[in-house]
């Protein structure tokens, strides 16, 4: 993800949840779990803390309107959940909002600074080895925190760091009752790229190498070279930066340490941007510049070119064991694409008006998950959901106003 998080984790019209945050509680916590996803009593160790478990991923589409209304359309019932109605005179050009397939960190300017609300959605999934654990709970403001100048926002493994220069906030996804009191940590040098939290570490981008740092931020010593770091994202295998040149891998060994590699890009290919992919999954997808996308198998440490013959939006990684990817083309279809670049599916110019238009561009989403992908458009108001496995659109949702789009669940 870039610095202003637009891609899947993204860019938003943020003072939707300003001022209606606890209606916002209120509503999403009325909010019904998915009818056939029965609770489930907690086992495998794996605590939901109080939640209720239940039998698949509860995976629900939260989208914002314009003029700051905030539904949460759950996926399975379709039913849509009100959480903040729209809010004249919203002028929210310049805000942003980052996800993790749970929370929601919205930044927003005040007369004092800039503020970072974190929100969690209630829906949430575990991986667990060969299996994984699905939680539905309760939707509310967890807590703020304060700074100066422009927040970087990192969702790493087990915590988040939201970062002011060199001032990071690090939030425990374990112990959000606690935001208040998170550690604040003054990194000896502000970092020009992503500071990203993996494994107990800080992994911070300097101008021109990865440096690992403890959870305090003192230097272990360990860098790896990465020029000009533009964006950062976790997998299954560990912690990705993409660089200039290409990405660094930080992976956990036996005993806990951590080594850090470099895989470099084809010859010949642009840097990647926007790295996108579904959680806990071995691959990326970033666009290549006008080349087509870059995918990252980070098991077989190598990145692919797949070459198209137009320019692409978005591109995201499905992690499949065919290592599909899922782009958004200039020319408005939404195509996947096989390991070797040969085109898989393809849909109809579906989003031409909006990638067309500049103004609206910036905020086509593209979010997948094992069974589909969902792509905004901004021109209709419309999220259309597809099946990835032949290109055909499965459903659309109209009426959203679909400034933003957030896969939770």
């Amino acid at each position: 993800m870039t610095p202003s998080h637009r891609a899947g984790r993204t860019l938003l019209l943020a003072s939707l949840l300003v001022g209606a945050l606890g209606a916002t509680s209120c509503a999403a916590s009325g909010a019904p779990a998915p009818a056939s996803s029965p609770s489930l009593p907690p086992n495998d160790g794996v605590d939901g803390g109080g939640a209720a478990e239940v039998a698949s991923p509860a995976l629900a589409l939260v989208v914002a309107g314009e003029n700051g209304e905030l539904t949460l359309l759950d996926l399975e019932t379709e039913e849509r959940s009100p959480l903040t109605d729209a809010e004249a005179g919203v002028d929210a050009e310049g805000a942003a909002v980052t996800g993790g397939g749970r929370f929601l960190h919205v930044t927003r300017e005040t007369v004092d600074g800039t503020s970072v609300d974190v929100i969690d959605s209630g829906r949430w999934t575990v991986p667990h080895g060969d299996h994984s654990h699905s939680f539905v709970g309760d939707v509310g403001m967890v807590g703020s925190v304060e700074g100066q100048g422009v927040a970087d926002i990192r969702i790493g493994d087990s915590a988040t760091a939201i970062r002011f220069g060199a001032d990071v906030t690090l939030i425990d996804h374990e112990r959000l009752a606690e935001i208040e009191d998170a550690p604040r940590i003054t990194l000896a040098d502000t970092p020009s790229g992503p500071v990203l939290p993996f494994s107990g570490h800080l992994l911070a981008a300097t101008g021109d190498a990865v440096e690992i740092l403890d959870s305090d931020g003192t230097a272990t010593g360990i860098t790896a070279p990465c020029a000009d770091a533009t964006d950062a994202d976790i997998t299954r295998v560990g912690a990705v930066i993409a660089c200039a040149d290409g990405a660094v891998l930080v992976t956990r060994e036996i005993g806990g340490a951590l080594a850090a590699e470099v895989i470099p890009y084809p010859a010949g290919s642009a840097p990647a941007s926007d790295l996108a992919g579904r959680a806990d999954r071995p691959d990326l997808a970033g666009v290549a510049g006008d080349q087509g996308a870059l995918l990252l198998d980070s098991r077989a440490r190598e990145w692919m070119l797949l070459a198209t013959d137009t320019s692409l939006v978005r591109a995201a990684a499905i992690g499949d064991d065919d290592s599909r990817t899922v782009v958004i083309a200039s020319d408005g279809t939404v195509r996947v694409l096989a390991a070797d670049g040969s085109e898989l599916a393809r849909t109809e110019p579906l989003l031409a008006a909006s990638v067309a238009d500049p103004a609206l561009r910036d905020r086509v989403q593209l979010l997948v998950d094992a069974q589909h992908a969902y792509v905004s458009d901004p021109a209709t108001g419309a999220v259309h959901e597809i099946d990835h496995r032949d290109g055909s659109v499965t459903r659309t949702f109209d009426d959203l106003d679909s400034r933003y789009v957030q896969l939770v669940g």
